[in-house]
Formats: structure tokens, sequence, C-alpha cells
């Protein structure tokens, strides 16, 4: 894992981008993608939430490939919760599976938890320095 100053949403189309979800699907079958980096990512695309909420009522609350380079990375059950460093380790371990069988030589995304998600960032660190090797790149903002 290594770490970068950036905004997620420049580096679309780079490569990979993974953007951080909960399990929380509306009655319209749209996901609710929060106040993070998801709603940045949805006002971007305006198909993502209706994809995302389409994945999640048919496989779960799993990392699901979105379309153009964007993956969802669960660390919520419900947008109601906070960030769960249980479900962030599973991401975690779906994520480096999923780049395995993509062939993903880079792949982008925020430092999951954390922020909104109430995780401290040492924690999370932890969790997944064992997990994320030096394809994964988590970004900063400035």
């Amino acid at each position: 894992m290594r770490f970068e100053t950036g905004d997620l949403l420049e580096y679309v189309g780079r490569g990979p981008v993974v953007i951080t979800t909960n399990g929380t699907v509306r009655k319209n079958g749209k996901a609710n993608l929060g106040s993070g980096n998801a709603k940045q990512m949805g006002e971007a695309h305006q198909w993502l939430d209706a994809k995302l909420g389409y994945l999640i009522d048919q496989f779960g609350n799993h990392v699901h490939y979105l379309d153009d380079n964007i993956i969802s990375f669960p660390v919520e059950h419900s947008w109601q919760e906070y960030a769960d460093i249980n479900l962030v380790r599973r991401s975690a371990l779906e994520l480096v599976q999923m780049a395995d069988q993509s062939g993903w030589t880079e792949i982008f995304m925020p430092l999951p938890g954390c922020g909104k998600g109430g995780l401290r960032p040492v924690d999370v660190i932890a969790v997944l320095s064992p997990i994320l090797d030096s394809r994964f790149v988590v970004l900063n903002k400035e």
C-alpha cells in the first residue's frame, strides 16, 4: 500500500478507482451514496446509484465492479452506522481478489472508513497493511 496526495475524482480514467460505500438500498432501488467520495462520484456519474443498488440487492454488500473502472468498497452496513473495521477488512480481501483476477497493476482509493466513517486512520492502516500490496494507492486530500 502506497500513499499519495490527491483528489480521488482526478484519478478517474487513470486506472481502477475505489469508492467507499454502505449497504443501504432505497425503495426506488438506488443505493444511498452517503456524503463522502461515493456521493461525489455519483454526482459525476448519474448511473452509479442505480447500478450499485442493483448489485447490493442481488449480491449483497460486497466489493462490486460498477463500470468505468469504478469499484465499490463497503465500509458501513447502512448509511446510519459508522464504519465497521471488520467490514473494511473483508472488503480489502475482496478487492485484492478482484484486482488479482482483473490483472490491475494500480488501484486508487481513499483510506476507507475514516472521516465520516469514524475510524481512526492508524487502526485502518494496521488492518490494511498486511492485505493491500504496492498496487494500492491510498489518496489523501491536501
